[in-house]
């Protein structure tokens, strides 16, 4: 299967472009460590090495791809100490995040969040595909955006980015996905009784067991595990 499309002019190209090369980066459709070639890709793409060379810059910024010596760009390898660190920040503002959402969270954001554990229910029930994986994370984008703080959520997903590969682990196994729904039920009722300690303290804890998840995941399979 190929990795990237041509870009069909349904949106800007520039924004095109990050986007595919962004969602073929985050779902592992280049693997840790490989090249990305600036013509290669305005070849695959058909379009111009402009745009291209925006998107890889950008991705750059945002931790996906670093530049080598005499290799350019590739897709960043994240060291376990590197997991633990976007883990920890996380941690602290997605709490901050939580707190804020209890207390300013409308009615509108409560409904959306309960759509999704009903669909989270429904989903998880009947298998373990991508669509359940989705499902979980506009869970959590949902609940951090309703602590209507832009700038804290613009960071938030920065992160996320980051280490999505490593998300999309933690949640691999039905145990894990059941205990995540678990914990979303309990934010959401946190939510609805407008506690903001309560929240935080239960931000806390899904966090760092989705981190235990990923490191169990990859003890299980002998530290050689890759994400993607």
């Amino acid at each position: 299967m190929s990795k990237l499309r041509a870009i069909t002019p349904i949106q800007p190209i520039r924004e095109a472009v990050y986007e595919q090369l962004k969602n073929a980066v985050l779902t592992g459709a280049y693997e840790v460590g490989e090249r990305l070639l600036e013509r290669d890709l305005a070849e695959r793409l058909q379009v111009s090495r402009t745009p291209v060379r925006e998107a890889l810059r950008r991705l750059e910024s945002e931790g996906l791809l670093e530049a080598l010596p005499r290799q350019g760009l590739i897709v960043k390898e994240y060291s376990d100490d590197d997991i633990r660190e976007i883990y920890m920040i996380r941690e602290a503002l997605e709490c901050l995040a939580a707190e804020f959402a209890a207390i300013k969270a409308t009615e509108g954001d409560i409904k959306l969040l309960e759509s999704l554990v009903e669909e989270m229910d429904r989903l998880d029930d009947e298998s373990g595909s991508e669509e359940a994986l989705r499902v979980h994370r506009n869970f959590s984008e949902a609940y951090n955006r309703a602590s209507h703080m832009s700038t804290l959520v613009r960071l938030i997903e920065s992160l996320k980015d980051q280490v999505a590969r490593f998300r999309n682990v933690s949640l691999s196994s039905s145990q894990r996905r059941k205990e995540a729904r678990d914990e979303h039920r309990e934010l959401l009722d946190a939510l609805r009784r407008r506690d903001p300690k309560r929240a935080s303290e239960l931000t806390h804890i899904h966090i760092h067991n989705a981190l235990m998840a990923y490191f169990n995941s990859k003890q299980e399979s002998g530290g050689e595990f890759k994400a993607g």
